[in-house]
């Protein structure tokens, strides 16, 4: 009995100890989940606390307690560790020590604001060192007037915190006592340049000169009484110095150049020697200041967190795509940014192992574009010379390209060409410029809104500010009247802005044969082009040949109008013009196959394109799709005649204000010698400034038609007035006579009264009732 309750004791005792052995289990499951989980949260804290960025941190906040609490202790004497502490600053840095609290403020606060670095000044290593030795100079002079140059005497007073403290003693002591009273004078100047240099970051001379011209400023405007100054005197930095410059009162006024005084088309047109100064007034013309007339950029800054991070998506996308690639170089530009990506290797069939095809990350570029929230992306697969495919990638925050900074770098000092083009910078910031003669034309589309018009503003201020008008000449057109016409009245044009469509044609032929007038010449000087018949004219020291530049706004627009003729003429000077000095740069805003015709692409290698709205358009311009993902806003391609592929850039900006510096610059330089402008060649080269196009004969025909004219004059009048509508294709298909013929009746036609001027848009001319040549005299 005793057994079998002893038994059954043990049965329902057992439950019991197993329930607890349970509870205590389940409560160290518990404890040790919990002291796992404090542990990785202790883990991520100490990770975290290692970022760079938690340490930058940290270490600002403490330079701005530091120096809060350095400030408070100077105004308030305490007898604690922060009274100690600055008593023991004062010792060492004397009276300057007002300046240490500030520079603690001032390195923490830099610290703490990184993500609002990009808006604050940067700070380079050499200003930081320049900014230390105008610090010790400065401890020094303070030393010096206390008047103790002895360093136990200056230990002594630096141990009252009065002069230059410690450190200054200790320098002043060294100077006098190695160098004596002179020579620490002579030191100490020299210090002061270098570390005045190393602080603003300009050279020796670059400080001099500042100095020079302030100082000349400075005297000229306390030395010339108020009332007998000018109201307004332009600055003299933009009159060009001239040697010798003859009174306007006895300059003739120039002649007008009539049609028969020029030989250009049969070759006999001679090269006029000067027996003495055929000019007296002969301007020296001086080129502007380029830090005068152009501003610098702004500089951007590179956020690498960033870039690391998108540069760990993109491999995340490829990678999630079937297509592991990694990011082996990153270049940031002041658009975008091109990260450099290897494809990596992955399983083919049997068990082989073969590189990610570029195709296919090609192909992935609106899947990149949405896990980075970007615009747009554009992939250049592969990059040339380069074993990795680009994918470039819009900025956030896009930097400003300056064409003062194009022209001022390396690159483009290097090249030493009058024609030389600053262009902008590629995708990692190095500033990209050609040399016009090379190229030989260029050719440049893009859509309304993509930079094209600022493209070729800074491609006329680049030849503006390195070119003098007896070096460089114009012919522009501007059908739409706003873009160029701000250039008339600058020395450089041969004749004003071509607004008129009916004169685009006319005024390219005359360049043709102001082409063949110089082919001429250099077959009687046996020489090939411009630049070996410039030589020659140099050792015979006659006046050299200029270039020629033509700039075209709105190719659509002639294409319209006669596209025969434009595309002939202008496949004709692409072709031969180039040995001749004279260059096309022709822009337009609608890129298709009847504008930019095959013939026209073929003979201009060099192109630029700009944001378009289609990859056909892009075809059109560069044989190769791209432009369609551009961003706008000065973002190009520059396709150039060496290179296999075209070159993405962001274009370099001019602002209004700086063409309009240059614009007066040259306007300013041009009054005095306008009148006695040099001309290199014969008269029907150099065009009377200042005329009207319409009293301007080069744009005409030469030929004998003058006999003939009254009769086709009366014809014109009855087509006209039979029709009653007038326009230069009608007259030439009922004429049968050219282009230059129709388009001079119709002007004549205008003039005489039968009919009205041209109206807007599409509309015809009005034929009047009235004229030279009424009904009745053609019916005698």
């Amino acid at each position: 009995m005793t057994k079998r309750s002893s038994a059954r004791g043990r049965r329902k005792s057992a439950p019991k100890s197993k329930g607890k052995s349970t509870s205590t289990r389940s409560r160290s499951t518990r404890k040790s989940s919990s002291q796992n989980q404090l542990s990785a949260g202790l883990q991520s804290v100490r990770e975290r606390m290692k970022t760079p960025e938690r340490k930058q941190d940290l270490r600002g906040l403490l330079l701005v307690v530091v120096g809060a609490l350095t400030t408070l202790g100077m105004f308030i004497p305490r007898d604690d560790l922060l009274g100690f502490w600055n008593r023991l600053l004062g010792q060492i840095f004397g009276w300057g020590v007002f300046l240490v609290p500030l520079v603690l403020i001032v390195m923490g606060s830099y610290r703490l604001l990184r993500r609002w670095r990009e808006h604050l000044p940067r700070v380079e290593p050499e200003q930081i060192l320049g900014g230390i030795l105008l610090y010790i100079l400065l401890l020094t002079l303070l030393q010096a007037s206390v008047g103790t140059t002895d360093f136990q005497a200056g230990l002594a007073q630096a141990r009252l915190g009065r002069g230059g403290g410690l450190l200054g003693a200790a320098t002043l002591s060294i100077l006098v006592g190695g160098l004596g009273a002179g020579g620490t004078t002579v030191v100490l100047v020299a210090w002061f340049l270098m570390a005045l240099t190393f602080s603003v970051g300009i050279s020796l001379p670059e400080l001099f000169s500042f100095v020079g011209r302030a100082w000349v400023y400075l005297r000229g405007q306390f030395s010339v009484p108020a009332e007998k100054r000018p109201t307004v005197s332009p600055p003299s930095s933009e009159h060009p110095v001239r040697r010798a410059e003859a009174p306007r009162e006895n300059i003739e006024p120039p002649r007008p150049v009539t049609p028969t005084a020029a030989s250009a088309g049969n070759g006999q047109a001679v090269i006029a020697a000067p027996e003495a100064d055929p000019t007296p007034g002969k301007p020296d013309w001086v080129l502007p200041d380029l830090t005068e007339i152009l501003e610098p950029g702004d500089v951007g800054r590179a956020d690498e967190t960033f870039d690391r991070e998108r540069a760990r998506l993109i491999e995340e996308t490829l990678k999630s795509f079937g297509a592991p690639a990694r990011v082996v170089e990153v270049n940031r530009g002041p658009v975008i940014t091109q990260f450099g990506v290897e494809p990596e290797f992955i399983e083919g069939r049997g068990n082989r192992r073969i590189k990610v095809k570029v195709s296919k990350i090609s192909a992935l570029a609106d899947d990149l574009a949405l896990a980075l929230a970007a615009p747009s992306i554009r992939i250049e697969a592969p990059v040339p010379g380069k074993g990795f495919v680009g994918i470039e990638v819009p900025n956030t925050e896009v930097s400003l390209v300056a064409l003062r900074d194009i022209m001022e770098s390396k690159h483009y000092q290097k090249m030493h060409s009058r024609l030389s083009l600053g262009l902008g910078k590629d995708v990692s910031g190095r500033p990209v410029a050609s040399d016009l003669t090379t190229m030989p034309h260029l050719l440049i589309a893009g859509t309304t809104g993509s930079g094209k018009s600022v493209c070729v503003n800074a491609i006329i201020s680049c030849l503006l500010l390195q070119n003098t008008p007896d070096q460089l000449k114009f012919v522009m057109v501007d059908p739409k009247r706003v873009e160029l016409t701000y250039f008339n009245g600058i020395p450089h044009l041969l004749a004003p802005v071509v607004v008129d469509l009916e004169r685009v044609v006319p005024a390219l032929q005359w360049v043709t044969k102001e082409m063949d007038r110089r082919y001429h010449l250099f077959a009687k000087e046996g020489v090939r082009n411009i630049a070996d018949f410039n030589q020659r004219m140099v050792q015979v020291q006659h006046p050299e040949m200029h270039y020629i530049v033509v700039v075209i706004d709105e190719l659509a627009d002639l294409m319209m109008l006669a596209p025969d003729e434009t595309e002939r003429v202008i496949t004709r000077l692409a072709q031969l013009a180039r040995a001749t000095g004279i260059h096309l740069v022709i822009a337009t805003q609608r890129p298709s196959v009847d504008v930019v015709t095959g013939l026209i692409k073929a003979n201009f290698p060099a192109r630029v394109a700009f944001a378009v709205a289609s990859s056909v358009d892009s075809r059109v311009i560069l044989d190769h799709p791209g432009a369609e993902r551009l961003l706008g806003r000065g973002d190009m391609l520059f396709q150039s005649p060496d290179a296999p592929a075209p070159l993405r850039m962001q274009g370099a900006y001019v602002s209004e204000v700086e063409l309009n510096r240059l614009i007066r610059y040259w306007k300013i330089a041009s009054l005095d010698g306008v009148e006695t402008r040099p001309s290199s060649v014969s008269p029907a080269e150099s065009l009377p400034f200042g005329v009207p196009l319409k009293q301007v004969p080069m744009w005409e025909d030469d030929s004998d038609e003058d006999s003939d004219l009254d009769s086709v004059y009366a014809e014109a009048v009855q087509v006209v007035r039979e029709m009653r509508r007038a326009s230069i294709s009608l007259l030439q298909r009922r004429l049968r006579i050219g282009y230059t013929r129709a388009a001079r009746l119709v002007d004549q036609l205008e003039e005489q009264g039968v009919i009205g001027p041209a109206q807007s848009g599409s509309q015809p001319r009005e034929v009047l009732d009235y004229g030279s040549l009424s009904e009745p005299d053609l019916e005698e």
